[in-house]
């Protein structure tokens, strides 16, 4: 794995030094997600995610339509600490991000993705977890643009305050391993946090802030840096098992 080591220490370094050149940019991302148990171990989620962004000019980050994506994962809770994940489709619709005026009534660009991801946590202090999440995805375009093989890596710190509050520091780091040119091997960088509150049993949502930095997925030739200021918020519902007693009163 040196090649690997290498590779993530050169560009995190390539993302430091051109952030300070990056175009500046303003999104706001929603996602709405609903989980289904399974058993003891699997859990089918499925989720729905706009995210919206700044117009030509302007730093008002609701202004116009960024990306809109319908997605299902099936978890599979191997142990506490080992999850695997796998997302059989994924739909989206992206939009070009807006650099020139004329970006804001390009058609956009849809994409169908599979994805394949394994989650590990290890609580080194009590309520203090470091996580490490990698995944894989293969990404089909309506355009011409070739298919991309896209490996994610993302390493976090999560404090759990309560059962119910919990905060999480991370950075994600993306790269292309087959169907871009050598100039896209890095896609991009986030660097977040996020603050977990669980308001009921199953209910929780989740408010963060993302810095990215990223090369433009459309046009995949474009090699300007992008710097995004992201805020985020999550919601997600679990529907709670049925247990024996709901289900013979709801018989009789």
């Amino acid at each position: 794995m040196d090649w690997f080591k290498k590779l993530l220490i050169t560009a995190i370094w390539i993302s430091i030094v051109q952030t300070l050149q990056a175009q500046q940019h303003y999104n706001a991302w929603f996602r709405g997600t609903l989980s289904v148990p399974v058993g003891k171990k699997f859990k089918i989620d499925t989720e729905f995610q706009h995210r919206r962004q700044n117009g030509f000019e302007n730093k008002n980050m609701f202004d116009k339509n960024l990306m809109f994506t319908l997605r299902s994962w099936v978890h599979y809770q191997h142990k506490e600490d080992i999850k695997f994940s796998f997302s059989p489709f994924a739909y989206f619709s992206h939009y070009r991000i807006i650099q020139n005026k004329t970006d804001e009534t390009v058609t956009p660009n849809n994409e169908i993705r599979f994805s394949a991801a394994v989650e590990l946590q290890h609580e080194i202090f009590k309520k203090l977890y470091v996580i490490d999440r990698n995944a894989l995805e293969y990404r089909i375009f309506s355009n011409s643009q070739s298919d991309i093989t896209r490996l994610r890596a993302r390493f976090g710190v999560r404090y759990e305050f309560t059962e119910h509050i919990k905060l999480t520091v991370f950075d994600e780091l993306f790269f292309n391993v087959a169907g871009t040119p050598i100039e896209h091997v890095f896609d991009h960088d986030r660097i977040g946090l996020n603050l977990e509150y669980k308001v009921l049993p199953n209910l929780k949502f989740d408010i963060g802030y993302i810095h990215l930095t990223r090369l433009p997925i459309i046009p995949v030739t474009g090699t300007s840096k992008i710097s995004e200021n992201n805020i985020i918020l999550n919601l997600t519902y679990q529907l709670q098992k049925r247990t024996k007693t709901n289900k013979a009163h709801a018989i009789g």
